[in-house]
């Protein structure tokens, strides 16, 4: 699948043209962080780039947005680390009421710090921070356009078989 990256390109002078790339239209993306400069920062860079960003400091502040918007939330970046709530466990949250949503999980912390906050597996969608404008970028296309094969990407609890109904 190649992913979608349109351009935008303005005539200035015969001749001379301006060309930005910008995401597919109505692409929005929910950030979730209980530091504010972190939320603003990723507001700034994404906002910027086209995407449409939401905000929420808080597991419930997110589910509330993500219950609202019904299904029309492109990508979730969660913090793993926040004063109120584990973001690798409001991630099992959210997969469970919505299985299809894209998260990008990032953290400060050092994978020690990670593991015990529950993220077992690098191998899901995971930015570091700090972070540059293009490494954030880099990571939401790469994010957006990821499909959720890996058993690593679903909740340990879903991935036992259900148990038949008799």
């Amino acid at each position: 699948m190649v992913p979608y990256t349109p351009e935008l390109v303005l005539p200035l002078e015969p001749g001379v043209t301006l060309s930005f790339p910008f995401p597919r239209i109505a692409t929005t993306i929910l950030v979730v962080d209980d530091e504010r400069i972190s939320r603003r920062l990723a507001y700034r860079i994404l906002s910027e780039e086209g995407y449409r960003v939401l905000e929420a400091e808080s597991a419930p502040e997110a589910l509330d947005v993500l219950s609202k918007a019904r299904g029309r939330v492109d990508l979730l970046i969660l913090d793993i680390v926040m004063a109120d709530c584990d973001g690798v466990q409001l991630g099992h949250l959210v997969l469970e009421e919505w299985p299809d949503q894209r998260i990008l999980y990032m953290s400060a912390h050092p994978a020690e710090v990670l593991v015990r906050h529950g993220l077992e597996s690098l191998d899901v969608p995971f930015l570091a921070k700090p972070y540059s404008r293009d490494e954030a970028l880099a990571k939401v296309a790469e994010t957006l356009n990821r499909r959720r094969t890996s058993e690593a990407d679903v909740p340990a609890e879903r991935k036992q078989p259900r148990p038949t109904q008799r």
